[in-house]
């Protein structure tokens, strides 16, 4: 063969470095090219996306949390569309739930969270179409059934097109696609458009309470915790239910088993509908099993006013709507019609997408089973490898070559032994560097610019990426230039300990198996194997060099790393050992070049050669073995699979983690994951890197410091990725004392003729307004020194700036302010506004009642200042001058008593406008440790919430004169900057609070 034809397999620097740049490049720009949008394709096999579009074009046209009356706009907005489809159709029917209550307690499943109970009023619509297949469709004789759940009601600082308008719009087109009789399913299909999420998941948990829910045994929860994008499965119960994303209807899929345990493992604290159905009520309805689907990208727009249409992008929002409507469709049908979805042990399973069109699912117990067999015979078969290529070479290393000339002393086998040290553990200090590398530019971040990630991911990736090249290349080429050796047998060496750390890595996430249930750790088990077989063909090659290879290629062990000059010269020449001669090389020679040398006689010794050896200039110039083509097949076998793993990780973790700075997570967490990722997806190439050019390092080093500078120097936030400020304003009450409790509250009858309670409402005197509070939260710096400044009602008052106490990781500011807002409702404004009306009575020494009612508003909140062991709502009457207590309402869901801690926070929702709440509570009868004693008086806050203004309230069915004022809420929007957006700080814009004492 011509040299030409051969040199693009020679392992030299050219074609390693071409080859190296391929791969990365290939795969980085496919991956990056699959995780786009796809354009809406003229076949959507019966769905109408336009129609769909529409429909998301009418519930987001203003914000509609459950405090607002455009909440109930949205609500007849999806009956008008919903009871055609029941009236064409028998198999269709339609429930308008306005009669399901519950009590709950909620808020403790996460680490840090203080459980509260609630009592909440459903206004939930519920379709059920039939199935075909009467065995499965029979609610006597299986709840088989699918539920498809999503929620109207959105924030009340967003119009909610992600979060959860294209959930809602895909339930009801699929709704009309399942409905016809040329697509009813086998499986009956439940479709539950709930309200209330965003305050508490409670929609959800009164799914339980609907006759309906009996039919129901697997799930597929639709979210958005982001604006636009592609979905991506947040998680998934069992192998089995996501089976059904490998649907042949699903083209383009993203899902990774690492959200899921990231949710398990606490990393993300956001709730969804997902972990109401996944755990069932206790003793009377088993967990179901299902799919949360959810929205992720861009969650600098989430619950801002950016989670719009038009805040998706030109033409996106189609294309996202699109991708659920897909999703959904494929998954769906799967669930409702195929067996292999219904075959569920509640085993767990692990899964991930390749290139967003292919999902790899497997059982964990495989995972495990694998990991073993890997630990156990990867090393043993590597074992006998290695013996078999120390036989095929153990001829050609018989006898040490000799010096003929150099000091045999101390010194001399000091330098040997370092230098052999460098040669067996460059590989080692590399990822030293390289980790200590990260650990600086991370620590540089935090200091320097720490949220330049929210608007500048991908510098932040290219900076990460490009030190993790230099820290791991870096070192091994300068150590190879300083101590040269074999390129062959560095190589194979690092490929030994690139096996070996794979090898220790794969014992680690064994482990979290075993314990945890972690299946995110597959690419570990991906990356031992391929390093595993590419250490196989790597032990052939050696034992192919060293039977077929002659004397030449025999002279060194092809796991010899001894430099080539052994005495210490300093003539700039390399200096090769040959049994009783001395050849000098040329420098250049040291990097596989053939050329020729000079021979030089030394004195003779017992093993010289009695006849004068002749050697042709090839032959010395060739003392090591010359390699084509194993390289091409080992570099194949290491680098793919594992970098697109690893990359497709990284860049979800950017796209999922970038924007949650401004919600308070950990700074360390999203840089920490970055850089330990960037590191990972250079390690698989290492044993190559001494064969590539030096002009590629010194690229990546000019990219490397443009992206470092710019990612330190640039602003943080910007319009397209805006900053958050949260926004509540408090208003205290000061309430006349008739509307006071007291010892002995003349008002109230201890008991009234028919047997139930009367409390007194004669008292109609306006609240008091005390003092006004406004709140804002976001991270530090920013929201005190350049966003509160630009706030007129702050100008001149005393700003108070201190860590959240809602908010973990942000700051909040506040100060009292002249703009008062108002509750709306038939008396908006002058001095006869009133807020709440607050009474009380106490029962007896360890229980009492407590009415509270606010204008215009459904929603309302107790707090106490020492917990309530058990509190129960009360239907209540009034003839406008007494309030009655009647019977109970709202039971507790089963699992979801108040704990043996009590709760000392109570939140109260009402289906209907200016409704009191009645709450009987109780504490305990002993006094506690820090407690006041049973005979004191129990007391706390009584609160209403509001969440409507003007802007969000324009065009809206509800009288403008109606709704709510926040005129701090409109001054914060005409005057932020312009790359900042404001959220909610909480469920309430404003809450209106007063004391109370039992």
């Amino acid at each position: 063969m011509s040299s030409w034809l051969r040199a693009p397999f020679h392992f030299t620097s050219a074609p390693v470095s071409v080859l190296a740049v391929l791969t990365y490049a290939v795969i980085l720009a496919c991956v990056l090219y699959t995780d786009e949008l796809y354009n809406v394709p003229r076949n959507t096999k019966g769905l109408d996306v336009d129609r769909a579009y529409a429909d998301l074009h009418q519930i987001t046209s203003r914000p509609h949390p459950y405090l607002s009356h455009a909440n109930d706009d949205i609500h007849a907005y999806l009956l008008s569309q919903l009871e055609p489809i029941a009236a064409r159709h028998d198999h269709v029917h339609l429930s308008n739930d306005l009669t399901s209550n519950a009590s709950f307690v909620a808020g403790g499943a996460l680490k840090g969270q203080t459980p509260y109970g609630i009592y909440f009023e459903g206004t939930n619509i519920l379709v059920k179409i039939d199935g075909t297949d009467t065995p499965l469709a029979d609610p006597e004789s299986a709840n088989d059934g699918v539920l498809f759940s999503a929620h109207y009601d959105s924030v009340s600082t967003a119009p909610g097109a992600t979060d959860d308008g294209m959930g809602v719009v895909t339930l009801v087109e699929l709704a009309r696609y399942l409905a016809e009789p040329e697509h009813r399913p086998r499986r009956t299909a439940v479709f539950f458009w709930n309200n209330g999420e965003e305050d508490g998941l409670n929609g959800a948990y009164t799914y339980w309470k609907h006759p309906w829910s009996n039919l129901t045994s697997r799930f597929i929860n639709l979210e958005g915790a982001a604006s636009g994008g592609r979905p991506i499965l947040f998680r998934s119960t069992s192998q089995a239910v996501t089976r059904a994303y490998t649907s042949k209807d699903i083209s383009h899929i993203q899902a990774d088993v690492l959200t899921g345990d990231s949710f398990r493992r606490g990393v993300i604290r956001s709730g969804t509908d997902y972990q109401v159905y996944s755990v069932g009520l206790k003793g009377v309805r088993d967990p179901m099993q299902g799919l949360d689907v959810a929205f992720y990208k861009n969650r600098a727009f989430y619950h801002s006013p950016r989670d719009s249409i038009p805040g998706m992008g030109y033409g996106e929002g189609k294309k996202a709507l699109w991708a659920m409507l897909e999703t959904a469709r494929g998954a769906g049908l799967a669930l409702l019609n195929d067996d292999a979805t219904a075959d569920d042990d509640g085993s767990l399973g692990v899964y991930f997408d390749l290139f967003r069109s292919k999902l790899v699912i497997f059982s964990m117990q495989a995972l495990f089973v694998v990991n073993v067999v890997l630990l156990v015979v990867g090393p043993i078969i590597t074992g006998v490898l290695l013996a078999l290529m120390m036989v095929a070479t153990k001829d050609k290393d018989a006898g040490p070559a000799t010096e003929g000339e150099g000091p045999d002393n101390k010194w001399h086998r000091i330098k040997k032994s370092g230098r052999d040290i460098l040669g067996w553990g460059r590989f080692w200090i590399a990822l030293i560097v390289g980790i200590l590398a990260h650990v600086g530019l991370v620590a540089g971040y935090i200091n320097v610019n720490p949220y330049v990630v929210h608007a500048h991911p991908h510098i932040v990736l290219v900076t990460s990426l490009s030190l993790a090249y230099l820290a791991l290349v870096g070192p091994l080429q300068l150590i190879q230039h300083t101590l040269p050796t074999s390129p062959s047998s560095q190589k194979l060496v690092l490929l030994l300990e690139h096996y070996f750390l794979t090898w220790v890595l794969l014992v680690a996430g064994t482990v979290q198996v075993h314990d945890h249930a972690l299946g995110g750790v597959y690419w570990i088990t991906a990356w031992n194997l391929t390093a595993w077989l590419v250490l196989g063909a790597a032990l052939a090659e050696g034992a192919v060099r060293g039977w077929k290879g002659g004397e030449a290629a025999g002279r060194k062990s092809a796991l010899d790393l001894s430099v080539e000059d052994d005495w210490g010269a300093t003539d700039g020449a390399g200096r090769r050992l040959v049994r009783g001669v001395r050849y000098d090389a040329p420098e250049d020679l040291l990097e596989g070049d053939r050329e020729d040398g000079r021979e030089v006689e030394t004195e003779p010794t017992e093993i010289t050669p009695l006849m004068h050896q002749q050697r042709g200039p090839s032959e010395l110039a060739d003392p090591k073995y010359d390699e084509y083509g194993w390289w091409i097949l080992q570099m194949v076998l290491a680098v793919p699979v594992v970098v697109t793993l690893l990359f497709q990780l990284e860049y979800l973790l950017l796209q999922a983690l970038m924007n949650t700075l401004t919600d308070g997570s950990s700074v360390l967490n999203v840089y920490a994951s970055l850089s330990a990722l960037s590191l990972l997806i250079f390690l698989p190439v290492t044993p190559f890197v001494h064969r590539l050019h030096h002009w590629l390092t010194i690229a990546v080093l000019v990219v490397f410091a443009l992206t470092l500078t710019a990612s330190w120097t640039a602003f943080p936030f910007s319009q397209e990725r805006p900053y958050k400020v949260f926004f509540q304003q408090q208003v205290e009450i000061g309430t006349p004392s008739s509307e006071m409790s007291h010892p002995s509250p003349p008002a109230f009858t201890s008991q009234g003729a028919d047997g139930r309670d009367d409390i007194d409402d004669s008292a109609h005197s306006p609240s008091s307004t005390v003092r006004v509070w406004t709140t804002l939260a976001g991270v530090s710096g920013y929201l005190n020194d350049r966003i509160v400044p630009e706030l007129p009602s702050s100008w001149g008052k005393d700003v108070q700036c201190a860590p959240s106490t809602s908010r973990q990781g942000l700051t909040e500011c506040k100060w009292e302010s002249e703009l008062v807002p108002l509750p709306g409702g038939n008396r908006t404004d002058g001095d006869d506004v009133r807020w709440l009306d607050v009474k009380t009575m106490r029962l007896s020494e360890t229980h009492g009642m407590v009415f509270v009612k606010g204008t215009n508003t459904r929603g309302c909140r107790l707090y106490f200042d020492r917990p309530v062991k058990y509190y129960k709502i009360h239907d209540i009457e009034s003839d406008g001058a007494n309030v009655t207590a009647a019977s109970a309402s709202g039971e507790f869901l089963p699992g979801y008593e108040v704990p043996e801690g009590g709760v000392k926070e109570v939140r109260l929702w009402s289906r209907e406008w200016d409704r009191g709440f009645l709450v009987e509570v109780g504490w305990d009868e002993d006094a506690e440790s820090g407690d006041a004693s049973a005979n004191e008086t129990l007391e706390g806050h009584a609160a209403c919430e509001w969440a409507e203004y003007a802007s969000a309230s324009e065009g809206g069915s509800s009288p403008a004169g109606r709704t709510g004022l926040i005129p701090a809420l409109e001054e914060v929007k005409a005057f932020l900057p312009l790359w900042a957006q404001p959220t909610k700080l909480t469920d309430g814009l404003v809450e209106a609070r007063t004391r109370f004492a039992l």
